[in-house]
């Protein structure tokens, strides 16, 4: 592989390819139910937790390479390859296969469902206390700081390829929260109704659950406009 973005790609490929894999699975299941047993059951959501983490963790590391590329330009060279070629597997690739546990546990069917059934809402809770965290805080908050970094650097620079670089910088930070956060408000607002923090009138839990759905589906659009 000639260069680090190279290398950021493939493992972003392999992670949207991950989902991809999935994708049949959730539309037999969407226009019928789920009839592929326990076991594929569990494969999916292991698979499909896999992707959503590693896909936006690979986009934080993505943003610190570029930090350290711009911001750090003549000394940057060791500390991005390590985090090309080591570190990413323990910051990616290990807490996105560690928590996938949830699913191993949980992950089953009942009368032709296949989702997470939890013991109690507490656990429901504080997984989607994680799932907040590790899938938009977290990253969220390394893509912002690492990218205005970049665009205060850019910003004093002159040049056309310098305001090029600077719009492209902007776009990636409005795609990534366009994408993902309405998805993550959505899921906020389900776990206040659990937390009894918001009321939950007649139809409001259903209008969140569409809602949920319907941006879930807007989130991994973000694999198409991925860099």
């Amino acid at each position: 592989l000639r260069s680090m973005t190279d290398k950021y790609r493939l493992h972003l490929s392999v992670a949207d390819l991950l989902f991809v894999i999935t994708l049949p699975f959730w539309s037999v299941d969407a226009v019928i139910s789920w009839y592929f047993g326990n076991a594929l059951c569990k494969v999916v959501h292991i698979i499909y937790t896999v992707n959503l983490y590693s896909s936006v963790l690979i986009l934080a590391f993505i943003s610190l390479d570029r930090y350290l590329a711009i911001v750090h330009a003549t000394n940057s060279q060791r500390p991005r390859k390590l985090l090309a070629e080591r570190i990413i597997y323990v910051g990616v690739w290990l807490p996105a296969v560690l928590l996938t546990v949830p699913d191993m546990i949980f992950a089953t069917t009942r009368d032709g469902v296949c989702q997470r059934f939890y013991p109690h809402d507490d656990w429901l809770i504080s997984f989607r206390f994680q799932h907040i965290l590790v899938g938009l805080v977290l990253p969220g908050l390394i893509i912002l700081t690492c990218y205005c970094i970049i665009i205060s650097k850019l910003s004093q620079s002159k040049g056309h390829q310098k305001r090029k670089a600077l719009k492209t910088t902007v776009i990636l930070i409005l795609a990534f929260f366009a994408c993902w956060l309405p998805y993550y408000i959505g899921i906020s607002i389900e776990t206040f109704i659990l937390l009894g923090i918001i009321k939950n009138g007649c139809n409001f839990e259903a209008v969140v659950n569409k809602w949920i759905s319907i941006t879930e589906a807007l989130a991994f659009f973000h694999c198409c406009l991925n860099p």
